[in-house]
Parts: C-alpha cells; sequence; structure tokens
C-alpha cells in the first residue's frame, strides 16, 4: 500500500520522502519509478516509532525538498494472530508503538509548519472494522486492530480541531488487500485496471490521494471504509 500510495502522489505531483526501516532493492527500484515520473524522492530509514529518527527524518526533507505538506501513517505494526494470554507484553509494546506512537510522532513534527502555512493534508492508515473487530477473521491479532482503531479515533479527534486552519486529518479503512509486484503498481497508477473482486494497493492510494488534493478541502474527520471481498 505504501508503495502504491507514494507513486500514485508522485504521479499527481507530489516530491516524495520514501520513508522505510531496513532498505532492500524494493526501497531502490520504487525510488527509480518516482524519479521517472519527473519528482523528487528522498529515501530515508528511520524507525518512525522513534521520535529522534523522525525529528532526522523531518529535518532531512526539509533540506532535500522542503516543507512537508502532506503525511500518510502508512508504517503499522506486524500481523500476529495469538490468545491474549499468548501474547509477549514486548511484542504487544512494538505493535501499539508502531500503530499509535508512530502516527503521533509524524502528526506532532509536521503539525506545526502545517499551521503556520495554513495548508495540510494528514492521511492514516486505519483498518476495516477495527473499532469493534466485527468483521475480522475469527484467527486474529487482537494488538494489531487495536492499534489501526486508535488511529480512527485520533483522526476524529483531531480533525474538527485542525479543519479550521487548513489542515485535514482522516483515515482509510482497508479490508485484506494482495500484494503486488511492482511492475502491477506501475500499471495500476497509469490507470490500467481489470475487473476485480477485492481491493488492491492501487484502489486505497487512489482515496488517499484524493483525500490529499484541493478537492478534498472540507473532508476531515473521515473514516473511509474499502471492504473489498469482506463486504457484508
Amino acid at each position: 500500500m505504501g508503495r502504491s500510495i507514494a507513486l500514485t502522489l508522485a504521479r499527481d505531483g507530489a516530491d516524495v520522502v520514501l520513508n522505510y526501516h531496513r532498505k532492500d532493492q524494493r526501497v531502490v527500484e520504487t525510488a527509480a519509478a518516482i524519479e521517472s515520473m519527473g519528482r523528487r524522492v528522498l529515501p530515508f530509514a528511520a524507525d518512525v516509532a522513534d521520535a529522534a529518527q523522525v525529528d532526522a527524518m523531518m529535518a532531512a526533507a526539509a533540506a532535500a525538498l522542503g516543507t512537508v505538506d502532506i503525511v500518510v501513517n502508512s508504517a503499522g505494526g506486524p500481523w500476529k494472530p495469538q490468545d491474549i494470554t499468548e501474547i509477549d507484553p514486548a511484542h504487544f509494546r512494538t505493535v501499539l508503538a508502531q500503530e499509535i506512537e508512530a502516527t503521533f510522532l509524524l502528526i506532532r513534527a509536521t503539525l506545526p509548519g502545517m499551521r503556520a502555512r495554513g495548508w495540510g493534508r494528514i492521511v492514516s492508515i486505519g483498518g476495516y472494522g477495527a473499532d469493534d473487530w466485527r468483521y475480522g477473521p475469527p484467527e486474529a491479532p487482537l494488538d494489531y486492530p487495536l492499534g489501526k482503531a486508535a488511529r480512527h479515533w485520533l483522526t476524529r479527534t483531531l480533525a474538527p480541531r485542525e479543519i479550521g486552519r487548513g489542515i485535514t486529518i482522516n483515515a482509510v479503512a482497508p479490508g485484506p488487500t494482495p500484494r503486488v509486484t511492482l511492475d502491477e503498481a506501475l500499471t495500476a497508477v497509469r490507470g490500467e485496471r481489470g475487473p476485480r473482486d477485492h481491493n488492491t494497493p492501487q484502489d486505497i492510494a487512489d482515496v488517499v490521494a484524493f483525500l490529499c488534493s484541493d478537492a478534498a478541502a472540507r473532508v476531515t474527520g473521515s473514516v473511509i471504509p474499502l471492504p473489498g471481498a469482506t463486504a457484508v
């Protein structure tokens, strides 16, 4: 999802800070694809659940690309289904840090600049049905949807406070979404998609791009569900 969102925002004219935790060939290839669209890209390694690393990334972004006007909170914790009695406390804390603290830190780091400029877009990737998990699979983790639900709550809580400053805060809540290759992602970002009965990363990316556009200037505090094949 993160890759398709980055490609779609680049297609629409944005320079991109491409955050990653561990660099591999996918980072290199995605950065090259963004550059081929004529956009600037800054690949940057940072654990976004660490305040110092987030601050370092924001400083590097400002130096290389300028102001940060759009934030997409797409990094998340691992999916590890376990009974609550079996969950290791350290794992539980790690998942919630990646889901909640990372979102908090990125918003905290970028909101002052958005306020000063009177324009900003913040979009978090939540989860379909995460608020009560009625639609989740029976064998599902507990910490992961809890983190997504917290993102929904933060979205609804912060949005009314910032809309008067020209800043919108929304979330997209996708259901199960299969991975795609880079070639498939690039084909989709060009608008070449056939019929399907489930979400694709491009579906999520298109909604994020709309929320980041001027057309969505009065859309805020929304959690937009994309259930795909899990619709009931």
